[in-house]
Order: structure tokens, then sequence, then C-alpha cells
């Protein structure tokens, strides 16, 4: 199953883990499963329509997608991930 890796800050809406093994074929799946298995941190990953909230970006084996990006992205059993706050400046 593909794994997330839960940033420091996140980790106490989700019994302390530092990594959730998640199911689905498409990157959307798996972050509909981790609203379902740790419902706090869904609150705080997705926005209202379901989506990765805006100010998140999500790290796909090395590589960052933003929140446009992930709906349709597919995932293998052994794929890694990471939820990080996107950085913005001027």
């Amino acid at each position: 199953m593909p794994i997330l890796h839960i940033p420091r800050q996140l980790r106490a809406y989700c019994g302390d883990r530092e990594s959730i093994e998640l199911e689905g074929e498409l990157i959307s799946e798996l972050l509909r499963d981790l609203a379902v298995q740790f419902p706090e941190l869904g609150a705080r990953v997705l926005g209202a329509s379901g989506a990765l909230a805006p100010h998140l970006v999500v790290i796909h084996n090395d590589v960052v997608l933003r929140t446009g990006e992930i709906a349709g992205v597919r995932v293998s059993a052994d794929d890694e991930l990471r939820i990080f706050t996107a950085a913005s400046g001027g």
C-alpha cells in the first residue's frame, strides 16, 4: 500500500503516527481514505470540497504536486507521499 508520511505538526491528529498506509489507485482516493481513517487529520488536510487544502502540497516520490495537479495522479503499492505547507512569497 502507498505510504503517507505525516509532518510532525499534524501527527497529533492521527495518533502520533509518523506514517499511514492508505488504499487507492489515485492520490485523490488516498486522501479520501485518509479522511475516513483519521477524520481530524482529514479536516486539516482537505478543503470543504474534499480536495487538498490550497495551502498544502503533496510530494509524490520526490515530485512536488499542487492541489490542482493531484486528482488524476496514479499511485503504486510502493509509492511514498508527504504533505507540506506550500511556500509562498513576494
